[in-house]
């Protein structure tokens, strides 16, 4: 057990940084480094060093270099994969901070399906906004055939952890 803490310390903990995974997303995300460093507000040489610092840390090879750009590999998926996981989770976090500053405003993300999107979600939300005009309420519509999760799965919708639900419920009761 002390050699894997002291694997995570000395390779991942204080070697890997955000900012780093930042780094590697985006040039992965624009094909090249050339092209993200304008992106990044960073010198080429710049992304170059931390996508290197990324890989000297976790000693993989992370992106492929060609001519005509990069390709992630096996290893940068993977960490990518997670990466965005961590990175959902901060800003979920800083939402999070800003709504507990200030309750009456934050944003709540729904999936319905089209019959409730016509006549309950709209009378819902209007309640909703009533009590908090703060709020922003996105809609995303769902086909009623198909029983998927699709939005909530892919973080682009809100799981019911917070009163939400008692707000709209008690719209119905006045």
């Amino acid at each position: 057990m002390a050699k894997a803490i002291w694997d995570w310390e000395s390779r991942i903990g204080r070697r890997v940084r955000l900012r780093d995974l930042h780094v590697l997303s985006t040039v992965v995300r624009w094909g090249s480094m050339a092209k993200a460093a304008p992106y990044l507000g960073m010198s080429q040489s710049a992304v170059s060093e931390a996508i290197a610092h990324l890989e000297e840390a976790l000693r993989v090879r992370l992106l492929d270099r060609g001519p005509k750009g990069i390709e992630p590999t096996i290893y940068a998926n993977a960490l990518l994969k997670r990466g965005n996981v961590v990175f959902d989770e901060l800003k979920q976090s800083i939402n999070d901070i800003e709504f507990l500053s200030d309750p009456g405003m934050g944003e709540v993300r729904l999936s319905s399906p089209e019959i409730l999107s016509a006549w309950l979600i709209p009378a819902a939300i209007d309640s909703l906004l009533r009590e908090k005009p703060n709020v922003t309420v996105r809609v995303y519509q769902q086909d009623a055939n198909i029983l998927e999760f699709r939005e909530l799965y892919d973080r682009n919708v809100d799981r019911d952890q917070s009163n939400t639900s008692e707000l709209f419920a008690r719209g119905f009761d006045n």
